[in-house]
């Protein structure tokens, strides 16, 4: 007879604790706390695993000494046992019925599923206008339905899929939101689940969240420009006001539509100037310094755990 254990998953959850998997337990117990937990296996990206004791049963350590962020959730997938796996962020929390939702949703054959996101610390105009630039596009409220766009992290995608990619895998999961536009464009169906919700925390502090931004945009602008030579690249180098221009321009577009009732203050727009410009800015740098020179770089603005007491904030 199988035990639990021998039971294939439905959801391989991949969490990255390249902070350390104690700094990563709030994200690791909101997966823990899934109503649907005996369907879901939880793969922790650590960089150390023998010191650290037992763990709980359905949690799995992939030991990522040593690896970019985009590397060690490349061997996440491959460890993956699941058909769909979630690129999940240490400081993006789901509701207890999250994965329930994304299942539902998935039964109807959908190949990536995204989440409808909340501001998880709106304690500040900052913290919201983070949020805001980063992911309005999905703010809730939202209506469910098909979708153009979904959020690269915090979706559920078919395993098959990036497999598929074989030894490009890990050059695309650099910035995920590239994974999923070249998915779009080979025809895959997507859907937002406006039931999968979360909580999205941005740092409180602005030097930080402005050198974030930085960084988000050093992979955002190399990935651009990829394949143009260097004229082009050095032309693009020069629209870092036209590039701000847009983010924040779709920040506001998404605040209009649910910004109030998200949450979020009218004082966040403009908090989100100087940040939309961190980000334009480090687009114009990327471009120039191309995908191997910014990928450290931008691997490490996305270590950023939430804490235990900032996790009970609501």
């Amino acid at each position: 007879m199988e035990s639990p254990g021998d039971l294939k998953p439905k959801l391989s959850i991949i969490v990255p604790a390249l902070g350390g998997y104690r700094a990563t337990l709030a994200a690791i117990d909101s997966w823990e706390a899934q109503s649907c937990r005996d369907q879901l296996e939880i793969l922790v990206l650590c960089p150390k695993t023998r010191d650290l004791g037992p763990i709980p049963d359905g949690q799995i350590l992939v030991e990522t000494d040593g690896m970019d962020l985009h590397e060690a959730r490349s061997a996440g997938v491959r460890n993956a046992r699941a058909d769909y796996v979630v690129l999940a962020e240490d400081h993006c929390l789901p509701d207890r019925g999250w994965a329930q939702a994304v299942l539902n949703r998935l039964a109807e054959g959908w190949d990536v599923v995204g989440p409808a996101l909340r501001s998880g610390n709106p304690v500040s105009s900052w913290t919201q206008a983070s949020f805001l630039l980063g992911y309005s596009q999905w703010m809730a409220p939202i209506e469910a339905g098909p979708a153009l766009v979904l959020p690269g992290h915090n979706a559920v995608l078919r395993k098959d899929l990036l497999l598929a990619m074989d030894s490009e895998l890990e050059r695309e999961l650099l910035v995920a939101a590239f994974l999923l536009r070249r998915l779009r464009r080979q025809g895959h169906r997507f859907y937002l689940e406006n039931q999968a919700t979360m909580r999205h925390f941005d740092p409180a502090k602005r030097v930080r969240s402005l050198r974030i931004f930085v960084s988000v945009g050093l992979g955002f602008g190399a990935l651009r420009t990829d394949s143009r030579g260097w004229i082009g690249r050095a032309l693009y180098s020069l629209a870092a006001p036209a590039i701000a221009f847009r983010h924040w321009q779709r920040a506001a577009i998404h605040y209009r539509r649910a910004g109030a009732e998200g949450g979020l203050g009218p004082g966040c727009l403009l908090a989100a100037v100087p940040l939309a410009l961190a980000w334009g800015l480090g687009e114009s740098v990327g471009a120039l310094m191309g995908v191997d020179r910014v990928t450290p770089l931008v691997s490490q603005a996305e270590i950023k755990p939430v804490s235990k007491s900032d996790a009970c904030l609501k």
